[in-house]
């Protein structure tokens, strides 16, 4: 007994002290790693979408990385499925947009801030900052087979096959120099690739009009229309497909435009897509292919109206009456325009007004009568307005006024939803929609109404929902995009305040990974004692697992597991076939894994016993 717990007392020392180096080491390198002197940060880190990581010169660990933190020479960033992050260079305006799933290493070498793309793409905007970054170090991109001067260019990187580095200027000039010295200059609209034979040019003289690569397609979110695409290059007498999918890897079929036309036009939802195009001919042989191209799509709202509401009937103490209006802009409006008419065919129109950050405005000296108004918003962006809704009140006599519209001045309450943005609503069954909101002013607040439409649908069809709490899950008609407003209303059923309008989108939740074997290749062997020792890869959000033993195409048994790893005994020596599959939390199963040979030697590793001695009588 004595010399058991003295094993446990040592096992327990050298547990703790492994794990106290451990800690120590860490927590040395973390103070070496954020301790730079003096250095100057070659960037900071900007916007952050999803799990971002860095890796500092000096340390092994990846770290998750945060917005505002700065960027020092020979640190990597790497992005997540669905992660992006810009990345603010200090020189300058200069920055760059790392996509989902992509590794870079930034670096500073001999008066240049170098980007090594590991894998995955970029985009990077240096012209913009061209003029502030006279003097400053100039950026190129390094690879193994030479690298490319971005100083005056907005160009998409890419990781093509092998080692080669794709490279499409939207703007400016670049020049790429291969390893052997020799040099060549992209200009805008311009693609083309280095590789490890050398530079490789579109040969088909491809150039894409429409949509424009550097700039986003602003839409209006109640009034949403097709995309027009574009092009010229592609051989004649041939069917042009459209490519699109949420990253580089998972673009699939979506269109295709006539045989012959060099357009089309398509409805894409909000968000980020990666897209090309594929030219065939009517047999189906592939003649031409565009580089990969990202275009997002970003949904553009009116201001939110608070006073007057539609229909609304204004008691007027006095002739003329002085008329108070009341709005909420979006985010990133550059200006709001107030336009009213006193004739419902909008030609009589007596009042124009344009407003930067007001958000309340004051008519005076406006006679009895029903009057139409509307609010637009003007982007950074854009020069063309997004159209509110036309609405009308009416401004009567006191004494003309029906009893019910001599109210108190409305209280505005903002309403903002509460959801994490771009993430799909995932169901297992029936399709639905989880909602959560915050508004102020809740003392103001008796309830609300939901409002929920398709994405493709007449906002007027919109259902509505009054509910008292500030969440709300409801089933929906089938998976798809849908647009959701929240308008929060008093006890008398008034309008006191609407949110943004918020796309949504309602997905099947995907099947969980099949496991794998470990090792990945290779024949599974049983030890000479005839036991199988048999592993697999968990796999997140799997119950349980099913391990299926054949022989000759023949199911021997199928067992269930809620670990990754088992032992087979009993088995005879011989050739097995085994197979793994997951089930996740709502019975689901995954698919099979790939069949895996399991061998079961037919010699034992235990020695028979022999005879020492034979005496005779």
């Amino acid at each position: 007994m004595k010399k058991q717990w003295k094993r446990l007392v040592i096992a327990a020392v050298c547990s703790s002290s492994v794990f106290a180096g451990t800690y120590y080491w860490y927590k040395s390198t973390d103070l070496s790693s954020s301790s730079h002197g003096n250095e100057k940060p070659l960037a900071y880190v900007g916007k952050v979408v999803d799990d971002i990581q860095r890796r500092p010169a000096s340390r092994l660990l990846w770290q998750l990385v945060n917005q505002g933190e700065p960027l020092y020479n020979g640190e990597a960033v790497r992005t997540s499925e669905r992660g992006e992050v810009r990345i603010q260079f200090t020189d300058s305006d200069r920055y760059l947009d790392l996509e989902p799933e992509s590794l870079i290493v930034i670096k500073k070498t001999e008066g240049e801030i170098a980007l090594d793309l590991m894998e995955g793409s970029l985009f990077v905007n240096a012209k913009a900052g061209a003029a502030d970054a006279a003097g400053a170090p100039g950026l190129v991109l390094s690879s193994a087979n030479g690298k490319v001067d971005l100083s005056n260019a907005s160009a998409a990187l890419s990781k093509g096959r092998g080692s080669a580095v794709d490279v499409q200027v939207l703007e400016g000039k670049a020049s790429l120099k291969g390893k052997d010295g020799q040099s060549k200059e992209l200009t805008t609209g311009s693609f083309g690739a280095l590789g490890s034979s050398g530079f490789e040019f579109d040969r088909n003289n491809l150039k894409v009009l429409t949509p424009v690569q550097s700039k986003p397609i602003a839409m209006d979110a109640e009034d949403i229309k097709e995309i027009p695409f574009q092009w010229s290059g592609f051989p004649p007498n041939t069917e042009v497909a459209l490519w699109v999918g949420p990253t580089r890897k998972s673009v699939k079929f979506l269109t295709k435009a006539p045989l012959g036309k060099s357009d089309l036009s398509t409805k894409l939802p909000f968000g980020k897509h990666y897209w090309k195009l594929v030219a065939s001919t009517p047999q189906g042989q592939v003649v031409g292919e565009s580089p990969i191209y990202r275009t997002e799509v970003i949904a553009r709202y009116a201001p939110t109206v608070v006073f007057p509401t539609s229909d609304a009937e204004i008691p007027a103490n006095t002739t003329p009456f002085d008329m108070s209006f009341k709005w909420q802009k979006g985010e990133d409006t550059r200006s709001v325009t107030l336009e009213i008419w006193s004739d419902a065919e909008l030609k009589q129109k007596i009042a124009s007004k344009t407003f930067s950050t007001e958000e309340s405005y004051t008519l005076p000296a406006l006679k009895s009568g029903t009057y139409f108004w509307r609010m637009n918003s003007y982007y950074i962006d854009s020069d063309k307005p997004v159209l509110g809704k036309l609405q009308k009140f009416s401004v009567k006599p006191v004494a003309q006024v029906r009893v019910e519209a001599v109210k108190p001045p409305v209280v505005p309450v903002n309403v903002a939803f509460t959801m994490p943005e771009n993430k799909p609503f995932y169901y297992v069954g029936t399709p639905q929609i989880n909602l959560a909101w915050n508004a102020d002013k809740v003392d103001q607040v008796s309830g609300y109404r939901v409002k929920l439409h398709g994405e493709n649908e007449d906002p007027a069809t919109a259902t509505s929902i009054d509910i008292k709490e500030n969440k709300l899950t409801t089933p929906v008609a089938k998976p798809g995009r849908y647009i959701a407003s929240i308008e929060a209303l008093d006890k008398e059923g008034q309008v006191l305040g609407t949110s943004i309008s918020q796309p949504l989108e309602v997905s099947p939740l995907p099947n969980i990974a099949a496991p794998g074997f470990i090792p990945a290749q290779g024949v599974l062997q049983a030890g000479t004692d005839g036991r199988s020792q048999l592993e697999w890869t968990s796999v997140e959000g799997a119950k349980e697992y099913w391990l299926t033993v054949k022989k000759d195409g023949k199911e021997l048994k199928r067992t269930k597991y809620t670990t990754n790893a088992t032992a087979l005994r009993n088995l005879l020596p011989g050739e097995y076939d085994v197979e793994i599959s997951a089930v996740d939390t709502y019975g689901r199963l995954s698919e099979v894994s790939p069949t895996r040979k399991l061998l079961v030697p037919d010699k034992s590793g235990v020695r028979a016993p022999t005879l020492k001695k034979i005496k005779v009588n």
